[in-house]
C-alpha cells in the first residue's frame, strides 16, 4: 500500500526539482565550495571575481597576482593565465599538451588540469586576489570537442611568500571529462613534480591516494604544496615526495551543497530541506549521534544554511555570515548563544575565528579520546556551513545511516 505523500515533504521535492532544472540550464550561477583549508570557495553573489572572455587556446598575460610570489628563486610580479587549465611564467605552449611534453618543458609552469579546454562551448574562467592569495577558477569548463558537454571545474590557488599556507593548492570540485589531462608543475627539463596523467586511450591515474581511478577520482580532493619540497626529476613521484603534500579528501558535506560518503561517492543537492546527514543511537557507547543540516534555495542553487550535531545530551548548532569578515563564530551550545564550549559531550573541543570573508571559521570536536585521530568539524565561509568527518572509520561510523550513505 502506497503511504500518503504529507505536504511538507511535497514543497520538499517540487523545490528540488524546480531547483535542478534551473540549475541545469544555468550551472555558472551556483556556488562551489571547495574542500581543503587551501582552497576558496565560490559565491556567485561576489562581484569581485574577474571574468575574462578567454577564446580557444588563448593566454592571457601580465596578469598582476598583487602579492609577493617567488618561483625558481625568481620573484614573480604577474602570471599567463591560459584557457587550457594551467598558469606559466617566462612562456609556454598555448595549446594542450601532451605528458611527455610537460614533463620535459623548459618553462615553468603550474597546471591544475592541462588538456583540451574550451570555454567557448560552456564555462567560464575567473581570477582574483584574495588577501594573501591568488586565485584561478576555471568553472563548468567543457573539452574540445565534447559534444555531450561534460564539464571540470577546478582552480588554483597561489600563496604569498609572507602566508603560511603552502605555495601551491591545486582543489577540485566536479571533474568529469578526460582529455589528454596533466596535474602537476614544471620547472625546467626535467624538474618539476608530476602528480598525475590522464589519456583518452587510458583514463587511469596512479597519483596521489588512490590507483586505477579515472578523473574522478579527483572530485572534492584538493593537492598543497611547497614546490621546493617536491621538485625531483622522477616521474611519477616516489611516496618519499608524497609526504610533502597535503591532500584532503573527507566524508561529509559542501556549502553549496554537496556531499562526499564514506564511499568516496560524490553527488550534489539543490532544494531546501531539512536532512539528516548521519544518525547512529550506539555511537560512542550509547550517547548516540544525530547530525542535521538545513538547506536553503537562493534563485537557481542552494547552500547549507545551518548545521546541527547532537552527542549524548548536548546540541550544537552554527551558521554562517554575510557581514564581509566577520570574525565571530556564530554558534549556540544547548541553545545558549555562543555558550561555554571547551568541551562537547566529552570531548575537547577547538574554536577558530579567522573571519569568514578570507578564511573558514570553524569548529572541531575532536574525537581522539575514543577514536585516535579523529575529528567533526563544522566550519563556515561566508553563509556557508559545511561538516566535514575528518580520518573517519568504520569502526567509529559503520552504522551511521544519513545522507553520507550507510
Amino acid at each position: 500500500m502506497m503511504k500518503e505523500l504529507s505536504f511538507a515533504s511535497f514543497l520538499c521535492i517540487l523545490a528540488m526539482t524546480q531547483a535542478t532544472d534551473k540549475v541545469q540550464n544555468r550551472r555558472k550561477l551556483q556556488a562551489v565550495d571547495f574542500i581543503g583549508d587551501g582552497c576558496i570557495d565560490y559565491n556567485p553573489t561576489d562581484m569581485t571575481w574577474i571574468d575574462y572572455p578567454f577564446g580557444d587556446d588563448e593566454t592571457l598575460q601580465n596578469v598582476q597576482l598583487g602579492c609577493s610570489f617567488t618561483l625558481g628563486g625568481t620573484l614573480r610580479p604577474t602570471v599567463d593565465i591560459n584557457s587550457n587549465g594551467h598558469l606559466h611564467f617566462d612562456g609556454s605552449e598555448d595549446t594542450f599538451v601532451t605528458p611527455d611534453y610537460f614533463v620535459n618543458s623548459p618553462y615553468y609552469e603550474i597546471a591544475p588540469y592541462w588538456a583540451d579546454v574550451n570555454v567557448q562551448a560552456h564555462g567560464d574562467i575567473r581570477y582574483k586576489q584574495f588577501g594573501d592569495k591568488f586565485v584561478v577558477f576555471w568553472v563548468d569548463a567543457a573539452e574540445f570537442g565534447g559534444g555531450s558537454y561534460a564539464t571540470n571545474t577546478f582552480q588554483v590557488v597561489l600563496s604569498s611568500d609572507a602566508s603560511t599556507d603552502p605555495k601551491i593548492c591545486f582543489c577540485y570540485h566536479d571533474m568529469q571529462w578526460v582529455g589528454d589531462g596533466n596535474v602537476g608543475i614544471s620547472m625546467g627539463p626535467r624538474s618539476g613534480f608530476h602528480l598525475a596523467e590522464f589519456t583518452q586511450t587510458d583514463a587511469t591515474w596512479n597519483g596521489l591516494g588512490t590507483s586505477n581511478n579515472g578523473v574522478q577520482a579527483l572530485n572534492g580532493r584538493s593537492f598543497c604544496f611547497n614546490p621546493n619540497d617536491v621538485i625531483n626529476p622522477r616521474n611519477p613521484p616516489t611516496e618519499a615526495d608524497l609526504t610533502f603534500v597535503r591532500s584532503e579528501s573527507n566524508p561529509g558535506t559542501g556549502g553549496d551543497p554537496h556531499f562526499k560518503t564514506w564511499h568516496n561517492e560524490h553527488y550534489q543537492y539543490h532544494g531546501q530541506c531539512d536532512l539528516v546527514l548521519a544518525k547512529d543511537a550506539t555511537f560512542a557507547d550509547e550517547l548516540g549521534l544525530d547530525i542535521h543540516i538545513r538547506t536553503k534555495l537562493v534563485r537557481h542553487w542552494s547552500y547549507i544554511k545551518t548545521a546541527a550535531i547532537r552527542i549524548g545530551n548536548d546540541i550544537l548548532e552554527i551558521e554562517g555570515s554575510g557581514k564581509g569578515e566577520d570574525k565571530e563564530v556564530h554558534y549556540w551550545m544547548n541553545y545558549e548563544y555562543q555558550g561555554d564550549l571547551t568541551e562537547f559531550a566529552g570531548f575537547p573541543v577547538t574554536i577558530k575565528a579567522d573571519g569568514t570573508k578570507l578564511h573558514k571559521n570553524r569548529i572541531e570536536i575532536d574525537l581522539s579520546s575514543k577514536y585516535p585521530g579523529q575529528k567533526i568539524v563544522l566550519s563556515t565561509f561566508k553563509e556557508f556551513v559545511k561538516v566535514d568527518f575528518v580520518s573517519p572509520t568504520a569502526e567509529t561510523f559503520g552504522n551511521t545511516v544519513g545522507m553520507l550513505g550507510d
